[in-house]
Parts: structure tokens; sequence; C-alpha cells
């Protein structure tokens, strides 16, 4: 890599690369790919997770770069797509453990009933409002702040408290039966 790419702002490397100037991206690259990884790694716990939806990220990046448009920084937007990226990795992930939770359960009613609470929560999560079970993953699976699921999700961090307060008051609901 060269030394005056190198020294480039986070801004004149996303014009570089929206250019599709492939010495400014993967500045880019080696400026972000380890401390995306340490992020999502946070949240996963899983090294491999990581690195793929790290990778997943610059790829989009590139196919994307022409349509790129950062309102905030490179920094903060590089970290949006890793947190969309690992709550669509939980949905899909929640909706593969339900199925398969269903499949078992068909098969052995002793599972089903040593499991059913858990079965109960998983279903009253699912039922939230989008927007509610959105804030609340985020919250209590993710392990993210309120200000943090704010930028996220683009509110404010009163939105966040309220979605918070709402989706718990749904959930006692639900499960005080």
């Amino acid at each position: 890599m060269s030394q005056q790419y190198e020294s480039l702002s986070d801004e004149n490397l996303t014009r570089l690369t929206q250019e599709s100037d492939l010495a400014a991206f993967k500045v880019v690259y080696y400026r972000y790919y380890h401390r995306l990884c340490n992020f999502v790694w946070t949240r996963t716990s899983s090294v491999d997770l990581a690195e793929d939806l790290v990778q997943e990220i610059f790829t989009r990046l590139w196919v994307n770069r022409h349509r790129l448009t950062i309102r905030k920084s490179l920094k903060a937007y590089l970290y949006r797509m890793a947190n969309n990226l690992i709550i669509d990795r939980y949905r899909k992930k929640s909706h593969q453990t339900e199925y398969i939770v269903q499949q078992i359960a068909r098969q052995s009613p002793a599972y089903t009933r040593d499991n059913d609470l858990r079965i109960d929560i998983e279903s009253a999560i699912d039922g939230l409002p989008e927007k509610l079970r959105t804030v609340f993953i985020l919250s209590r699976f993710e392990g993210l702040k309120y200000n943090e699921i704010a930028s996220v999700c683009h509110i404010s961090i009163k939105a966040v408290e309220s979605r918070i307060g709402r989706a718990l008051r749904i959930l006692r609901t639900r499960l005080s039966c």
C-alpha cells in the first residue's frame, strides 16, 4: 500500500472507493478489518462468524461502492453494517432454532415439558411488534447500550427506553398466564 493512501482521511478514502480506486478500498479494509472483527466477536463469541460477517461487510461495501451514501462517518457506517448483519443472523438463527425445537417437541413429550418455558419465552419475543422486538433483542441478547441501540435504529434514547418498557410489559402479560 502506498504511504499517500494510508494518510488519507476516511472521507477521502470513501470518495476514492466510490470512484473504484482499489488501493483506497484496501486501505479502508486494513484500517477497519480487525476492529470490526473484534466488535462482532464481542457480540457473537464466534471468531469464525465474526470473520464471515466482516468479510460480508467489505464485499457489500465494494459491490455497492457507486451507491454509497455515508451521512456521518465511514467508521459509523461500517459499525452500523456490522450491527445490522448481527441482527439478521440472530433472526435467522432464532427461526432455525424454533423449527428444530418444534421438530424435537413432536418426537418427545418429555422434552416438551422440560422446555415449555423457554419455548413460551421465545414465542412471546417473536410475537412482539418488529420495532419492539429489534430493540429488545439488541438490548437483552446482544448487550448493546441504549445509546448504541439508538444509533443503530436511528431513534432517540428516550424512544429506546420506551420501546424496552413496552416490550417488557407485553412479555410480562403474555408470560403471566
